[in-house]
């Protein structure tokens, strides 16, 4: 599933590099897509909860935990048309401003995983295309490469603080929602649209 959800960000990002990378030093570009993907965050929560209540009004009982809730997937279930979809998805994280792991979480609650099963599956999917890009750039690095033990200092240190963030969101998701990032993206983008000249 991995696999399969890695290759339509592959794809296009092989074939649209350097566009893309124009993008990235646009700051008005990020602005404006730092407050689309408050907007897919948002939508993405507001059509879970339209989900709970329809369930609710169709007598299904509503739990209080998804983990005993039949009618949420988990990523062991996953099928490969959905995986497909989440992968296409993590493709917008190429844009500037969109977040990969909001943009696929978003993608898996869309397509009926528990708010930790589709964080669980968006963290798992970012490990081959991070790796990917980072194997791209290293020859890039030139002159301005770190000496051997920096650049493993700054790996180890970047994998323990990736770690941390992802234990601590999996444990936020069980009950948390997506609300809140999507409200701190959406200002944050309207702020820099209004500070940069």
């Amino acid at each position: 599933m991995l696999v399969v959800g890695t290759v339509p960000t592959g794809i296009i990002g092989f074939l649209l590099q350097d566009p893309l990378k124009s993008l990235f030093g646009d700051p008005r570009a990020a602005s404006i897509f730092l407050i689309v993907n408050g907007g897919i965050l948002f939508a993405a929560e507001m059509f879970r909860r339209r989900d709970e209540r329809r369930r609710a009004v169709g007598g299904a009982p509503v739990l209080a935990h998804e983990e005993d809730d039949p009618s949420y997937q988990r990523i062991e279930g996953l099928s490969l048309r959905t995986a497909l979809i989440v992968g296409f998805f993590q493709a917008g994280a190429l844009l500037p401003g969109i977040s990969r792991s909001g943009i696929t979480m978003a993608a898996g609650l869309v397509a009926g995983l528990r708010h930790e099963e589709a964080a669980r599956f968006a963290f798992l999917l970012a490990t081959p295309i991070i790796l990917a890009a980072g194997l791209l750039e290293v020859p890039n690095l030139g002159s301005d490469a770190p000496t051997l033990g920096v650049g493993i200092a700054a790996a180890a240190l970047a994998g323990l603080v990736a770690y941390a963030s992802a234990r601590f969101l999996l444990r936020y998701l069980r009950l948390g929602r997506l609300d809140p990032f999507a409200y701190y993206c959406a200002a944050l983008g309207a702020a820099g649209l209004v500070f940069i000249h």
